[in-house]
């Protein structure tokens, strides 16, 4: 096969790549982004469980608030459905600059850091809750630009 770098390429996207326009393809994008959703999700689900389950959920007695009172399932859903919303922010900064990934992870961190705030002021939440959920956000954060990263253009 001849390299895309060839001048005598004639067309074709190797590996989901839109070489013409030198842009990602959305749906490499979002499937990326849905994997690192997922990975995020099964890590959360397990940091959830633990905290639910291992620890006797220290937020129990708070009128139900606190880990009890989300459901396993939606743990996961709100790690996966992110990924897709930050492949579409990536695809959309492509098309508005000529920096996505930077510009990209500048947001994502910017976003990830103000997401953690919610946790820290949490009213009558334990420290080991509001570790916990500081914790899920980092990591659903950081597999999410991963995977986003990973699915767009080398």
């Amino acid at each position: 096969m001849i390299s895309p770098l060839d001048p005598r390429f004639e067309g074709g996207s190797p590996e989901g790549f839109d070489v013409g326009s030198g842009m990602s393809s959305v749906g490499s994008l979002v499937r990326w982004g849905l994997i690192g959703g997922a990975v995020a999700g099964v890590v959360n689900v397990v940091l959830h469980a633990v905290a639910l389950f291992g620890l006797g959920d220290p937020m129990a007695g708070d009128g139900g608030m606190g880990f009890m009172a989300i459901p396993l399932p939606l743990t996961f859903i709100a790690s996966v459905v992110p990924g897709a919303v930050a492949a579409l922010l990536y695809a959309g900064a492509e098309r508005v600059t000529g920096r996505p990934t930077a510009r990209f992870l500048q947001v994502s961190v910017a976003f990830l850091l103000i997401s953690l705030v919610g946790p820290a002021t949490m009213q009558g939440a334990t420290t080991l809750t509001v570790v916990f959920l500081e914790a899920m956000h980092v990591v659903a954060g950081v597999a999410i630009m991963w995977g986003v990263v990973r699915g767009a253009r080398p």
